[in-house]
C-alpha cells in the first residue's frame, strides 16, 4: 500500500504530466481521489458527468461526487471530445473509449497506461480507501462510490476507523 504522501504525490503527477494523455490522467485522478476501480472507470460514460448551479459532479454510485475545481475543465475536455477520435470509436458515449468500435477502454490497457504516471492500480485503490474512510463516514462512503457496506467495514478496520454507523450497516443488512 502506498502512503498518503506518495499518493499525493501521484495526483500531482496527473495534474502535471501534459505528455501523457488526458484520458489516462483523468482516469488516475478517478482512482486517486474515489478509489473507483478500473474496471468501472472504463465504463464511466459522458452522462456520468453533470453540472449543476453546485459545480460539477461525477456519478459513481448513488449520490454524486462533486468534482473538484481544479480538475473541472479536464473532465470537460474529456466529456466533450476525446483524444481518439480518428479510431472508428468516434462518437462514443463512453468516457473512455477504446479503438474498437463501440468498445470503451480495457481495463488492462489503462492499468498498463497508468504505469506511466507511477500508478498501480491496485496499491492506489486500496490508499485512497484507507484515506477515505478515516475522513468521511462509511454511510457517505457507500452512496458516494457504490461500494458494498462489507467492503468499505474492511478498509475502515483496516485504517482502525471507528465505523459510527456500525449499528446502522446490521439493522439494514437482510437475512
Amino acid at each position: 500500500m502506498i502512503t498518503q504522501a506518495e499518493r499525493i504525490e501521484l495526483v500531482r503527477n496527473c495534474l502535471e504530466h501534459d505528455h501523457v494523455i488526458r484520458s489516462t490522467r483523468l482516469a488516475g485522478l478517478i482512482l486517486l481521489l474515489w478509489a473507483h476501480p478500473l474496471n468501472k472507470i472504463v465504463m464511466l460514460r459522458h452522462e456520468h458527468i453533470s453540472i449543476t448551479p453546485e459545480g460539477m459532479l461525477l456519478k459513481l454510485g448513488t449520490t454524486p461526487a462533486t468534482i473538484p475545481a481544479a480538475i473541472t475543465e479536464m473532465f470537460w475536455s474529456q466529456r466533450e471530445g476525446s483524444e481518439n477520435q480518428n479510431t472508428t470509436n468516434s462518437n462514443t458515449s463512453w468516457l473512455f473509449p477504446g479503438t474498437r468500435a463501440g468498445q470503451h477502454l480495457h481495463p488492462a490497457t489503462l492499468s498498463e497506461r497508468l504505469k506511466v504516471l507511477g500508478i498501480d492500480a491496485q496499491r492506489a485503490r486500496n490508499a485512497t480507501l484507507r484515506d477515505l474512510t478515516q475522513e468521511v463516514d462509511a454511510r457517505t462512503l457507500i452512496d458516494l462510490l457504490d461500494y458494498s457496506p462489507a467492503v468499505i467495514t474492511q478498509h475502515a478496520a483496516r485504517a482502525a476507523t471507528r465505523m459510527s454507523d456500525y449499528i446502522v450497516f446490521k439493522k439494514n443488512q437482510r437475512p
